[in-house]
């Protein structure tokens, strides 16, 4: 019979193992370990598209889908139980959080209720500025951008410059597709 916790516990052991070759033996932007911390990503059961390049660190405990040719800034966090799902030609500044966890408002006696799973969506072509986060079972449309700094509690039209605490659009943003030439 398949000993159960002794599987866990080597991918545990694989997990942790992993994660400190990303975060600290190939953490940074040298070309050559790009590939080498998108396949070790993978093994992980992350899931990260080809061209994407991670910067390290990054602290996830949630499931994380990473589209093709993406651009992963420095201590990215994924915190929570929830999905974050980035698309295609992304480009995430450093410091960005996903809070894929929370709690419902509870009673007097403890206001941190019953706990939340949120999953997130990031659409294809977005820039989401330095120290961001992302909040609650958020999307974030096609091509749009997301301030430093901003904090995202709603859903994010496609092409949008939003930005501010909680995140609100500051400007439409021109689809390229309509611009004539």
């Amino acid at each position: 019979m398949i000993d159960v916790i002794k599987i866990l516990h080597l991918k545990g052991i694989k997990h942790h193992a992993v994660m400190y070759l990303v975060n600290k033996v190939f953490s940074g932007v040298s070309i050559k370990h790009f590939e080498r911390k998108r396949r070790l990503l993978n093994s992980i059961g992350y899931k990260i598209g080809s061209g994407t390049k991670i910067v390290g660190p990054i602290e996830c405990t949630g499931k994380l889908v990473i589209g093709t040719n993406c651009w992963i800034g420095k201590n990215l966090r994924v915190n929570g139980n929830g999905t974050v799902v980035i698309g295609d030609n992304c480009d995430i500044a450093p410091e960005v959080t996903f809070q894929t966890g929370g709690h419902e408002i509870g009673g007097p006696e403890r206001r941190a209720g019953k706990g939340i799973i949120a999953n997130q969506t990031v659409g294809n072509g977005v820039w989401i500025g330095g120290r961001a986060t992302i909040v609650g079972n958020t999307k974030i449309g096609d091509s749009s951008v997301i301030a430093g700094c901003a904090c995202v509690v709603n859903d994010v039209e496609s092409n949008v410059l939003v930005g501010g605490v909680p995140a609100k659009i500051i400007r439409r943003l021109e689809d390229a597709s309509s611009q004539s030439i």
